[in-house]
């Protein structure tokens, strides 16, 4: 009970943490400049799989309901229609796909620094897959071309979020020492037995 009372809370604050991360904003032409994909990117890195997929549909319903949780202090629904939204949306779409990852690669039992690799990799499949659906849904609802939709929601934003994650990367591992979670993707390093040889521990590191 205590585990899954811990888990409510830490989606809880992430779900204010992508909420403050969309309040700071500065205007970079039809697309804002925010901090929500620095918390996005932490929150993949720190929570576990469900708590992730959890604090960002959590966001996005508050949202859709009306709350201003969104980028300019924005609620509703026709938030998530209007040209952004494709982005909003992509971040759910974006955490599914880590977690399905995830799932994929845990019962490799991967050492330290593959771990570490994986989670670089899915923060930059996390990426693609926001800008991807937020390029096609800005481009499809302005009646766009598509690189001139690229131009104005992809090459702004390129080094930004090179800088935001290697942020958030930064910031993911004492957080995660703080909760007890050595590992990346908000789970614990399996310990090595006593009993174990270092043939049989170390397999797959």
């Amino acid at each position: 009970m205590h585990g899954r009372t811990r888990s409510m809370a830490l989606c809880g604050l992430s779900i204010a943490l992508l909420s403050v991360g969309a309040a700071i904003q500065v205007p970079l032409g039809a697309i804002p400049f925010t901090l929500q994909t620095l918390m996005l990117f932490l929150l993949l890195l720190v929570l576990t799989p469900a708590e992730a997929v959890a604090a960002v549909g959590g966001y996005l319903v508050l949202g859709a309901v009306g709350l201003p949780v969104f980028s300019g202090l924005r609620g509703g629904f026709g938030v998530l229609l209007g040209p952004t939204g494709g982005f909003l949306l992509g971040y759910l779409v974006a955490a599914l796909l880590v977690v399905l990852l995830r799932v994929l690669f845990v019962r490799w039992e991967l050492g330290p620094r593959l771990a570490v690799a994986l989670d670089v990799l899915l923060v930059a499949v996390a990426a693609i897959v926001y800008y991807a659906a937020g390029t096609w849904w800005f481009a499809f609802s302005t009646d766009t071309s598509l690189p001139a939709a690229l131009a104005a929601c992809v090459l702004p934003f390129l080094v930004p979020d090179v800088v935001k994650a290697a942020a958030a990367f930064a910031c993911a591992k004492p957080i995660r020492v703080a909760l007890g979670r050595t590992a990346p993707g908000g789970h614990r390093h399996r310990p090595v037995l006593p009993s174990e040889s270092p043939s049989e521990s170390d397999a797959g590191r």
